[in-house]
Formats: structure tokens, C-alpha cells, sequence
């Protein structure tokens, strides 16, 4: 998973393991939906390489501590960003469910998840930064 405007205009292309760079793999956009800003990857990376995350067992609610996970401005050798926060309210726009956190969710974490105490996704990173009034995720109930 990832934010659709993350694989705008692209179908399939190539990423690279964060803390081994040599360690490349093509992935591709199977389903995307730019109104929800969502897109499905396929790939055929081993599951070695990479961590899989499961969608949060209950509904976030407003206060509740959440962190976000990503890759900002990443460069080789850079490691994840990692955002601690709470979740301050639970907007819909345009018919979407979003999540809005008290942390900063810098550009180029978009795509990243953003995670409930016990590790379950609660949503996908949507946009943020200090330019943003609003930081807001797709809520994991969406897709």
C-alpha cells in the first residue's frame, strides 16, 4: 500500500532496500484510486526483505497515541523516520474518512503507515509538513 500521488504516472518501477541499497526490486501499481489516494503495489520481494503490517483490530478514536513511519527525504543510508503523536481528530472530506495527527508528517513520508499502540495500521499517510494546516492520513477503514 501507498498514497496514489506517491505512483503518479508511473505503472511499475524499481525500489531498493532502505538499509541495503544493492537490494533492488520491481514493483508494480496494481489498483490505484487518486479521489481515496490510494494505490495497491504488486511485487515479488522476499519476505525476508520486507516488514508486513495488519490493519488495526478496532477503530482509532481522538486522543489516542498513534506513530508514523517513513522515509522523508531519504537518501542512502538514511533510517526510517519515526513520528510519535495522537490522533486529534477523525475529519471526512470529499466523502473519505482521513485521520488528523498532532505530528508532523513531513513531505516524502507520504504513502507511510501510521500505527495504533499495537501496531495495526490505522491509517496511510496522506499529506503534512509545516506548509499544511492539517496533518492527515487515509483512514485504514477506506481501503
Amino acid at each position: 500500500m501507498t498514497a496514489s500521488h506517491c505512483v503518479e504516472g508511473v505503472s511499475d518501477f524499481t525500489v531498493y532496500h532502505p538499509s541495503k541499497p544493492s537490494n533492488r526490486f520491481e514493483v508494480t501499481v496494481a489498483k490505484r484510486c487518486p479521489h481515496r489516494d490510494l494505490a495497491v503495489l504488486d511485487h515479488a520481494i522476499p519476505a525476508s526483505d520486507y516488514f508486513e503490517l495488519e490493519a488495526a483490530a478496532q477503530s482509532v478514536a481522538v486522543g489516542a497515541a498513534v506513530t508514523a513511519f517513513g522515509y522523508p527525504g531519504f537518501g542512502p543510508g538514511d533510517k526510517m523516520n519515526v513520528r510519535g503523536g495522537s490522533v486529534t481528530s477523525l475529519p471526512v472530506k470529499s466523502g473519505v474518512h482521513l485521520v488528523e495527527v498532532s505530528q508532523e508528517l513531513a513531505q516524502g513520508i507520504s504513502g507511510g503507515p501510521i500505527v495504533d499502540g499495537h501496531d495495526g495500521v490505522v491509517g496511510i499517510v496522506h499529506k503534512g509538513g509545516s506548509k499544511e494546516a492539517r496533518q492527515l492520513a487515509i483512514s485504514i477503514g477506506v481501503l
